[in-house]
């Protein structure tokens, strides 16, 4: 085990235990909450755990050593996950509950289990985690329904640091799973992720399937999963960072590239789950484009297309790309070759 991956198990283990809890919001809403925290200086430093490590609040070393004990501190420091300078302290990272807690009856295996994703605000190299991530890995619990036996072979393709992955880990422990995407940064904390749920994913640097051992290519994948990119590239005038971008095609353009690729290597009884982001255009606001394209491919078998979220990231309509957009919707696509 990495000295960084030992100060994350240990910052994990202390968080469990005085339960700690924080559901990470949008990049809107942070934005929001630190802006109005940071313009009181009563409460523009962090006080506990939560403002530390969700809202990403500095704090001076005396809260510091009172929200994380010294020896669990030190190693932190000695890994770069805190920075300090001229006695304020940072973390370099959030730290988010993995799942939506489950109220009233909560999910005792899974309510102390956390997830180490990227601080705020967001670099170009990010590794996001958000409402996207909780709403696909939710979603993920219904491949049982579409699956004939339990799957031994799993991708997650443009997987970031492997929420979805992980979870179909957790859920299929006998299976193999690989994690695909081209930010470094994330499959670099995939792997930390990965230790701290306790599940093997083999992560790799790929553009889409390219990374796939030809072996498992040939033998056929039994489940791939997807939760890409789907801001629209042009948005606002402004470059996105690589967990947003999702091309051409008002951000349809990874996502249909996803499918179009998985159907060569998806086994003849395997399924192709789509988790992404459909811009509505004003003028004909009953027209969804990616079931449009989809019902195009030829080759293909749509099994189920529901949608997940009417109204996703809201601040983006009425500017740049989405000027003539009223809503962006979120679906779950599930698809299998035709037979």
């Amino acid at each position: 085990m990495s000295e960084r991956t030992s100060a994350y198990t240990a910052l994990v283990e202390h968080l469990a235990k005085v339960k700690y809890a924080f559901v990470c919001p949008s990049p809107e809403t942070q934005g929001r909450v630190v802006e109005k925290r940071t313009s009181t200086p009563s409460s523009a430093e962090a006080k506990n755990a939560q403002d530390f490590f969700g809202w990403n609040l500095p704090c001076t070393r005396e809260t510091f050593v009172s929200i994380v004990p010294e020896a669990v501190s030190e190693r932190l420091l000695r890994a770069g996950v805190i920075t300090s300078n001229n006695n304020k302290y940072r973390s370099t990272v959030r730290v988010s509950n993995f799942y939506l807690p489950h109220v009233p009856r909560r999910d005792l295996d899974s309510s102390s289990l956390y997830y180490i994703h990227s601080s705020f605000p967001a670099a170009a190299d990010a590794v996001f985690f958000g409402p996207d991530t909780y709403l696909f890995t939710s979603w993920l619990q219904t491949a049982v329904r579409h699956l004939p036996h339990a799957p031994t072979s799993i991708i997650d393709v443009c997987c970031g640091s492997g929420a979805g992955a992980i979870h179909l880990a957790r859920t299929y422990p006998k299976a193999q799973v690989l994690g695909l995407d081209l930010n470094p940064h994330a499959l670099s904390l995939g792997d930390v992720n990965a230790h701290l749920a306790g599940v093997n994913v083999d992560f790799h640097e790929s553009n889409l399937y390219a990374a796939v051992p030809q072996a498992l290519k040939s033998s056929g994948i039994d489940l791939i999963v997807s939760n890409p990119p789907y801001i629209a590239a042009t948005t606002g005038g402004k470059a996105l960072p690589i967990y947003a971008d999702g091309g051409a095609d008002f951000g349809l353009g990874i996502s249909l590239r996803i499918v179009e690729e998985a159907i060569e290597i998806v086994s003849a009884t395997g399924v192709i789950m789509l988790y992404t982001g459909v811009a509505i255009p004003t003028a004909e606001p009953a027209y969804d484009a990616l079931l449009d394209k989809l019902q195009r491919i030829k080759g293909i078998e749509l099994l189920e297309y529901t949608i997940l979220h009417p109204d996703m990231w809201s601040e983006e309509i009425g500017q740049g790309a989405y000027a003539d957009v009223c809503r962006i919707q979120v679906v779950g696509a599930v698809l299998r070759k035709q037979k």
